[in-house]
């Protein structure tokens, strides 16, 4: 039976960024921490959100598409505040999936950008409502730990 050492090395670079032992960030690095955040999201666990968000973290929701006339511009806990009550709104009819996702590392690799369509669907006042936007997250390490420091996402359509 044929093994891989990939998953092996990666994992063991991605546990040494995380504790500190690592001020370099990889693209493993990066897709572990979004696959985490995701897993948060399907969860509906705004705790397990909030531990990769860094604490002057900002959150822009452009819904120009939408006819909002500005983007929302939210600190961390205005986006946490925001995330529980749409969830909670949706009830368990939350669906949250990520396509077209890439990582750009930036020269040295302090920081990383991430890019990912995201559709969602969820009943809205018992409506079904399904959303595609964009989405664009910068990370960093800050302390020793892995952090989402911006996040735009930018809606492209609603039905």
């Amino acid at each position: 039976m044929k093994t891989s050492l990939l998953s092996p090395i990666a994992a063991g670079a991605l546990l040494a960024s995380l504790t500190g032992c690592s001020s370099k960030l990889n693209e493993g690095d990066i897709y572990l921490a979004m696959a985490k955040v995701e897993q948060a999201v399907q969860q509906q666990d705004s705790a397990a959100v909030a531990q990769w968000l860094a604490p002057q973290a900002q959150v822009v929701i452009d819904m120009r598409q939408a006819d909002m006339p500005e983007p929302m511009r939210l600190n961390k806990s205005e986006y946490l505040q925001l995330l529980n009550a749409s969830w909670s709104a949706a009830g368990n009819r939350h669906s949250h999936e990520r396509s077209n996702t890439r990582v750009e590392m930036a020269r040295g690799g302090k920081t990383a950008t991430a890019y990912a369509t995201v559709r969602e669907s969820a009943a809205l006042q018992g409506q079904p409502v399904t959303s595609v936007s964009d989405e664009v997250a910068t990370f960093a390490m800050l302390d020793g730990k892995l952090q989402i420091t911006y996040v735009q996402a930018t809606l492209l359509s609603m039905q």
